[in-house]
């Protein structure tokens, strides 16, 4: 037997064991459990936020969640975002305020042995990032271990521009901002302009904040994220604003803290967590293999579908008709929205799901931005953590394209926008993936769905993608390999989607899953985090492109 006839019977039945151990993990209701690994900087603002407010009736949950932290810390003496994983700045300054503040005799080394791991970045002064020293330096603030007046100053007027230049501007960072600068005005208040800005913008930083857990069903959640919750809790206490908001985030953090004492990122707004945008890339990959008629999936879809948002979202000026990460409720944007649809796309026979497609294409025509591209949150964002997406833009014209049988002009409007847009080593940048794989695989993938193979900047675009392979045959981590295998089938590189492709076998664990990297962006070129059914699903995917061009 050649070694080709061995690869496709090894992809064969990699294929078969993630399909069975896909489906054996759907529940009744047509949705999919997502695990997520505990958080430490989640986890450190939660115990801060039930530290200052309400110590006396979560002394059992504080002492429990500071156990946890202390366990977590890696053998450098730092803390990673999700523990286990490398040492990072903001987890571990968020560790060590959080510990010093609660528990100061207990976490004396601990403390001592962060700051020399934070000296590796140059300390909090140091740090080159000015977001990430504002955020390390006011939790020090909190827990006597930094002065204040050292932290750059965060323009707290900005939250005086006209609605929807302010849109435009802070985008989906507005809660982590107003968070932020109510712990600013307390904990360095400046001088008498400074004050004054601050009193002058207070109303219109509690109306938002209000706005904002009110569309997400008033339990106290504000981005379906302990961490972004309890910030705020922190923020509005120590200024001594709104009890009631703060009590419901605390009931909030309350129903989400885990077992062992920690709490997840994202965990949603419910004790039963709800995801939606891994279990669609689950629904995508089973399409593609075979399923898309099957029953199962159709359950699936009906679920997805059920999820699209039924009313709009002032704060970010938008309509109803996307879907968000966290379930039927809160924020509504552009990149799940596209994993859903994707989705939806697959059996044109399936009515309720065809209605949702014309109504969520419908919305994401609406979120086109004047330049052509897609970003996240806001239309025609001017926040570079939002917008333009190039991957968000690319799975747009490639829907588009597929939906319409290749020819759609604003599909053509965004594929002339990436033409025009690569980086200089003619890569894309995703704003929410990891490094360049992601955006650079679905935008050489948009460019040949519009016929556009042989550009030069497809070409280049291409070329990158197999220069960065490894030696391994891997892009780094499963879910960036199965975006470059996925690209790459059909393009005349067979020794390159060969030796991917027997990565990927290699690595399916005996489960029939594949380990996920930490692809997922949550602070930007500070902060990943893995997501276990997006990685499940692209790899699969890509597997079964790999399978279907090698048997024709």
């Amino acid at each position: 037997m050649s070694t080709e006839e061995t690869l496709t019977g090894q992809v064969d039945a990699a294929v078969a064991s993630s399909v069975a151990a896909l489906l054996a993990a759907q529940d009744a209701d047509g949705g999919w459990p997502n695990p997520r690994a505990s958080s430490v900087p989640c986890t450190a603002a939660a115990l801060v936020a039930l530290h200052l407010v309400d110590r006396p009736n979560s002394a059992d949950l504080v002492k429990a969640g500071v156990e946890w932290l202390m366990g977590a810390r890696n053998a450098d003496g730092g803390w990673a975002t999700i523990a286990g994983r490398p040492t990072d700045f903001a987890a571990t300054s968020a560790a060590m305020a959080a510990l010093h503040l609660i528990a100061p005799q207990e976490s004396e080394d601990a403390v001592r042995t962060g700051f020399e791991v934070l000296e590796r970045w140059g300390g909090v002064a140091g740090y080159p990032d000015p977001a990430i020293t504002q955020m390390a330096g006011l939790a020090f603030s909190l827990a006597d271990l930094y002065d204040a007046a050292d932290v750059p100053r965060m323009p707290t007027e900005m939250l005086l521009l006209p609605g929807p230049l302010r849109r435009r501007v802070l985008s989906f960072l507005t809660v982590p901002f107003i968070a932020h600068v109510l712990l600013q005005a307390k904990q360095r208040p400046g001088n008498v302009l400074t004050r004054g800005i601050d009193r002058v913008t207070r109303p219109a930083a509690l109306r938002l904040l209000t706005e904002i857990t009110e569309q997400e069903g008033g339990v106290g959640s504000f981005g379906a994220d302990p961490w972004l919750s309890a910030l705020v809790a922190t923020g509005l206490s120590v200024n001594g604003l709104r009890p009631d908001l703060v009590e419901a985030v605390l009931g909030y953090l309350r129903m989400t803290v885990q077992p062992d004492g920690s709490w997840q990122t994202l965990h949603g707004m419910q004790v039963e967590k709800v995801e939606v945008t891994g279990p669609a890339y689950v629904v995508s990959a089973l399409g593609t293999a075979g399923l898309a008629t099957d029953p199962r999936l159709r359950r699936a879809r009906a679920w997805l579908g059920d999820f699209q948002q039924q009313k709009g979202f002032p704060a970010y000026d938008c309509p109803p008709g996307g879907w968000t990460w966290s379930g039927a409720q809160g924020w509504p944007n552009v990149l799940d929205s596209l994993a859903v649809l994707k989705a939806l796309a697959q059996d044109e026979n399936d009515a309720a799901a065809a209605q949702r497609l014309r109504t969520g294409v419908d919305w994401l025509l609406e979120r086109q931005d004047r330049r052509g591209t897609w970003s996240t949150f806001v239309r025609n964002s001017l926040l570079p953590a939002d917008g333009p997406c190039p991957f968000s833009t690319a799975e747009a014209a490639l829907l588009l394209l597929d939906l319409n049988k290749g020819a759609d002009p604003r599909a053509d409007r965004a594929i002339r926008w990436l033409l025009r847009h690569p980086n200089p080593d003619g890569s894309y940048s995703a704003t929410w993936h990891r490094g360049g794989v992601a955006a650079t695989s679905v935008a050489w993938r948009a460019f040949s769905r519009a016929g556009l193979a042989g550009h030069p900047v497809a070409g280049k675009a291409r070329q990158w993608l197999l220069n960065a392979q490894q030696p391994d045959g891997s892009w780094g981590t499963p879910e960036e390999t199965g975006w470059a295998l996925r690209a790459l089938v059909g393009t005349g590189a067979e020794d390159s989607t060969r030796r991917a492709a027997s990565w990927l076998v290699a690595n399916q664990r005996p489960d029939g899953s594949w380990r996920p990297g930490e692809s997922g962006v949550y602070i930007r070129d500070h902060v990943h985090y893995p997501d276990h059914m997006i990685a499940q699903g692209l790899v699969l995917e890509a597997l079964v492109a790999y399978r279907d061009e090698e048997s024709r």
